[in-house]
């Protein structure tokens, strides 16, 4: 048995089982939770629908998790802000993706989940590789992962996603990253104390 910074490998047969104490656990939950906030709250400013208005409050789904900031924008027509305002919040969705796998991926999680076939790390770790960390995330440069992703995001989160029609990663705050952080949380929930 090999035990190190809390947690501990039981080796059986060909596979390893991982088992987090329960402070482990906690501490993983609770920066899952953080990285969440801090995603929301810059979220709540740049919205799916910015930069449509020059004056706005932040979207009902923001409000709903106690975010309600009113925005108001003194200049929309210089060349920083015409060249990178349409995308942010895609680029926002993609940084949440990949501080969520560096978070599981600091426990040896990703390893463990892809080894026992658990959807949502597979999920975290094909988007991971393809949303910014490894690419530019502005187009999806793998079909082949990209179909990956979205069957497992009509799969875990109920979603009716066009395969054939997918040009891109949907990374949809409400309806995929929520759900998926949601879902994260029950499986390092669910993982055996040691």
């Amino acid at each position: 048995m090999l035990v190190y910074e809390n947690l501990m490998f039981v080796a059986t047969f060909n596979t390893i089982r991982l088992m987090l104490d329960e402070a482990s656990k906690t501490e993983l939950t609770d920066e899952i939770d953080r990285q969440w906030e801090y995603h929301l709250l810059t979220r709540a400013v740049f919205n799916s629908n910015f930069p449509k208005d020059l004056e706005y409050i932040s979207p009902p789904f923001y409000e709903e998790r106690g975010i309600c900031i009113k925005v108001k924008i003194l200049d929309a027509y210089s060349e920083v802000f015409k060249n990178s305002a349409g995308t942010v919040a895609v680029w926002l969705n993609q940084n949440y993706v990949i501080r969520l796998y560096g978070i599981l991926d600091s426990k040896r999680l990703i390893k463990h989940g892809k080894e026992n076939d658990i959807k949502i790390i597979e999920l975290i770790n094909i988007m991971r590789q393809n949303v910014g960390a490894h690419s530019t995330g502005r187009r999806a440069s793998n079909k082949s992962d990209l179909n990956k992703a979205t069957k497992l995001i009509n799969e875990l989160f109920g979603k009716k996603i066009s395969i054939e029609s997918i040009r891109s990663y949907t990374l949809s705050i409400d309806s995929v990253l929520e759900p998926m952080k949601d879902q994260v949380k029950a499986f390092i929930s669910g993982l055996k104390a040691c």
